[in-house]
């Protein structure tokens, strides 16, 4: 509701084609670069001042834009997507910059940057306003109803945070939002996932971290294998015996020690830029396999809580504690190896929420889908509550 959907489509395609674009042309342009540089060892000015070396820098220039660019729009349009998240599961018209600061791990003046470039391109149907002297976010006409479902007597928003009915006891709330012309509910399903880790956990968790753990293995094994290649080459580049054994060698095309020795220097670039890339996709396969240990912990504790609402100082980690805590959990989030809850802030104190469902396009009134609407005046078929502009936002 508050992501403009179809630039964020025409957006994701191209950065797709510009990640294409940029992989092609560093890969091009370092080509052409090495080629010249081994062939004109022996005279560097010369490679410096080939007419080639221009444009190949131009390339690997322009390649390393294009992956930038890509990059950094595909990490704004994933803020963008968690903050409208965050807006609409708020039951509040109005949402702290702090908070938002504190659930996403940002400085709040990167926080403010962002949703101020966000209003006029990724996002819609939100302000800033001052408020007593704080400056606020303020969502699109929104307002909130918050029921039990059981008894069907009104919650405080403060009493649906801890998910439990002043005169039934029931845990069964839910709220409904009217916010401009879309209508949606929120409910807690939490009693789905009670004693039931998977339900917490992400898509293919389990075969995920097998394979993340056998690509981290294959991974170093092969940066083991490119570092002994490097070394061997680097060790044969002035061994005279090694040298003279190629060029005696009738198997071998080489006419002279300056032919081995630019297939040397070929082995050792080319095993030096596999190596560090292996070194850095290992790095990354430590890392998720540390989130999705912490997401199997934080997924076995969430499956005992019946409460729809846990502070995230209760979550127990034996990994991390205090901030760096919140950073497993909140990276275990992004890269979805937890599923069905998110972070959110309520009265100063950050928790997680368990089993949240927003249903969109429902009744403000029995919560009920909205079907058949054929006048932009629109009555509900079960409970006879008028809601006006459904046609506009269908």
């Amino acid at each position: 509701m508050y992501l403009r959907q179809g630039i964020l489509k025409l957006l994701k395609v191209k950065n797709v084609l510009l990640m294409i674009a940029g992989i092609f042309f560093i890969f091009a342009g370092s080509y052409n670069i090495i080629d010249l540089l081994i062939t004109y060892r022996n005279d560097i000015d010369t490679a410096l001042h080939a007419k080639a070396m221009p444009g190949s820098i131009d390339w690997v220039l322009m390649g390393m834009v294009f992956i930038i660019v890509a990059t950094f729009s595909r990490k704004l349009m994933g803020d963008a997507r968690f903050y409208s998240s965050y807006f609409e599961g708020s039951l509040d018209g109005r949402i702290r910059f702090k908070d938002l600061a504190r659930v996403s791990g940002k400085p709040a003046f990167v926080v403010v940057a962002e949703l101020f470039l966000f209003r006029f391109l990724y996002m819609k149907k939100f302000s800033f306003v001052t408020i007593e002297g704080q400056k606020v976010i303020e969502l699109f006409s929104k307002k909130t109803l918050c029921e039990c479902k059981t008894c069907g007597a009104p919650v405080n928003k403060r009493d649906y945070f801890v998910g439990v009915c002043n005169y039934c006891g029931s845990s069964d709330v839910f709220a409904k939002i009217l916010a401009g012309d879309r209508f949606y509910s929120i409910t807690s399903e939490v009693k789905q996932g009670l004693n039931r880790p998977e339900y917490y956990k992400g898509k293919n968790l389990d075969v995920k971290k097998n394979l993340f753990r056998a690509l981290l293995i294959i991974g170093l094994g092969f940066a083991f294998l490119c570092a002994f290649m490097f070394g061997t080459s680097a060790s044969d580049y002035n061994n005279k015996d090694y040298l003279n054994k190629k060029l005696l060698d009738p198997t071998n095309h080489f006419s002279s020690y300056d032919q081995i020795r630019s297939q040397l220097i070929s082995l050792m670039i080319f095993g030096a830029i596999l190596f560090v890339i292996l070194i850095v996709l290992a790095i990354r396969r430590i890392l998720k396999v540390l989130f999705i240990g912490e997401a199997e912990d934080c997924a076995l504790f969430f499956s005992k809580s019946a409460k729809p609402f846990i502070p995230t100082s209760e979550i127990p980690s034996v990994k991390a504690k205090g901030e760096k805590k919140i950073l497993r959990v909140r990276g275990a989030l992004r890269n979805g190896y937890l599923a069905n809850c998110t972070l959110e802030m309520h009265d100063d104190e950050m928790k997680v929420a368990l089993a949240k469902k927003i249903v969109k396009d429902t009744c403000p009134s029995c919560a009920l889908p909205i079907v058949g609407a054929v006048d932009e005046n629109y009555t509900c078929q079960v409970c006879g509550n008028k809601i006006m502009g459904v046609i506009e936002k269908k």
